[in-house]
């Protein structure tokens, strides 16, 4: 588990282009884009692309 500085290091790298953070934030966070990929009860490939894609595209917009 990371602490806060730990992700704050990570988070600023992402959004300064770093393509290993933005690995690193997605990584994180795949266990939420995977429950949030499914419909009707089957996982939906396209829809958890669709979400890694805004991650990365609004990942710069995020409050520090």
């Amino acid at each position: 588990m990371m602490n806060r500085e730990e992700f704050r290091s990570i988070l600023t790298g992402a959004m300064a282009g770093c393509h290993e953070d933005l690995e690193k934030i997605l990584e994180l966070y795949m266990p939420l884009i995977e429950k949030n990929s499914y419909i009707n009860g089957t996982l939906d490939e396209d829809l958890k692309q669709y979400l890694m894609i805004h991650i990365a595209l609004q990942i710069g917009k995020f409050p520090l």
